[in-house]
């Protein structure tokens, strides 16, 4: 079976769901692509995120 998208989304961490999100809203049919089973997988591989950006909580 052949299906047709018109935007492939490589990676299904934060930022590909993300960019799955903002695709569906604007009606875009869309496929996204990962190596692992589960949406979001590697979301729980970093010991910490405190100093990964300006949202941290120090």
């Amino acid at each position: 079976m052949t299906q047709r998208m018109d935007a492939v989304v490589i990676g299904g961490g934060q930022a590909g769901l993300a960019a799955g999100c903002h695709l569906r809203r604007l009606g875009i049919e869309y496929v996204v692509l990962d190596a692992h089973p589960a949406p979001g997988a590697r979301r729980g591989t970093w010991p910490t995120t405190s100093t990964a950006g300006p949202s941290s909580t120090r």
